[in-house]
């Protein structure tokens, strides 16, 4: 059973959270009570249910699932109860990411992931009928013609984001992508911008989440020049969401990027302005280890999947892990044409 909050916030947006019932109902009721109050006191509350001895790390996997719209994979079988499994069977274990963060969870049937794997706290991103703040038209006519023949096509998915965390989220918020900022067949899903506050036991600030998929490069079917034009506007919109959101906590970034291309890695890396995970763990390899198996080409340069921190003046983020992960076969075929992307990091304060 869940309840659902519906939180507005500055941006005009609204974003719905489901909070499972449990032992942290409590912290559910005083969440919703104001948000100067709740923090301090959501704080102290998650600080005194720790688990004693619990070790301050901590983990958060990013994953895009391949879920794309059901229609578009007709024939092939869901692979999500296999990774709806591994969760669950990593949280029997006490290993589970505390916090995980999906992209293309289009199908309805990725839900099992959200459903079944024991995370207290849901937040799923904005729909296809979810609108940005310049209001209710996605496209505009000098887009269309990029990527569709239809006078007037439609969103077919929403943005396919989820954010899974077992500590409390105290604020969230998205922003679903203009009509000018996206380019070819990616136009076709609501791709946007997620963004949680949440409250660990690890500090008495909360840390921040940020989840995204951006426009990918081939598969766009559009031109280059538009893709990468596009994919910095991307940028430049998640840099000004970043200015808006962030009040000096830590920060971990992570989702799709694409930013394997150098020129799309180069403009997102300077202008996002935060420290790449992967590679302080290639640089750091006494400091952070690489899970058995994990190639160093795929935390780095051969991938789209990227994690970004920062740290704030009290709490600090040190990336101790790295792993590529569900990367088993089902039948013979991968999980995902993506595999996951972990990240341990070790929280200090100056307390």
């Amino acid at each position: 059973m869940t309840i659902e909050a519906a939180l507005d916030f500055k941006e005009g947006m609204v974003a719905k959270l489901s909070f499972k019932l449990g032992s942290i109902a409590s912290i559910l009721a005083l969440s919703l009570s104001g948000p100067a109050m709740s923090q301090a006191v959501i704080s102290q509350v998650v600080m005194s249910q720790a688990v004693g001895g619990e070790k301050p790390i901590l983990r958060l996997l990013s994953y895009n699932i391949n879920g794309l719209p059901k229609t578009l994979t007709k024939g092939k079988p869901p692979l999500f109860n296999r990774i709806a499994e591994i969760l669950r069977e990593r949280r029997a274990n006490g290993t589970q990411p505390q916090v995980v963060l999906l992209q293309e969870a289009f199908d309805k049937r990725t839900s099992v992931i959200a459903d079944t794997t024991g995370y207290k706290y849901v937040y799923k991103g904005p729909g296809r009928r979810d609108t940005s703040r310049k209001g209710r038209a996605h496209w505009t006519q000098a887009t269309r013609k990029t990527y569709a023949l239809r006078p007037d096509p439609q969103k077919i998915a929403g943005s396919g984001l989820y954010i899974l965390s077992d500590f409390p989220i105290v604020d969230a918020r998205y922003k679903a992508f203009d009509s000018d900022e996206c380019a070819g067949f990616d136009c076709l899903s609501n791709k946007a911008i997620q963004f949680a506050r949440l409250q660990t036991p690890f500090a008495d600030q909360p840390i921040d989440i940020v989840n995204s998929h951006f426009n990918s490069r081939s598969s766009a079917k559009a031109p280059g020049k538009l893709v990468l034009k596009t994919h910095k506007k991307q940028t430049d919109v998640l840099v000004k969401m970043l200015g808006a959101f962030r009040k000096g906590y830590p920060i971990v970034i992570a989702g799709d990027f694409n930013t394997k291309q150098d020129k799309r890695y180069a403009y997102f890396s300077a202008n996002v302005n935060l420290t790449d995970a992967g590679q302080v763990c290639l640089d750091n390899r006494a400091l952070c280890a690489l899970a058995d198996g994990t190639k160093e080409d795929e935390i780095l340069f051969r991938t789209n999947d990227k994690q970004f921190y920062a740290d704030s003046k009290q709490v600090r983020l040190q990336p101790i892990w790295a792993a590529r992960n569900f990367n088993e076969t089902l039948d013979g075929k991968p999980l995902s044409d993506h595999l996951g992307y972990e990240v341990h990091y070790r929280v200090t304060t100056d307390d």
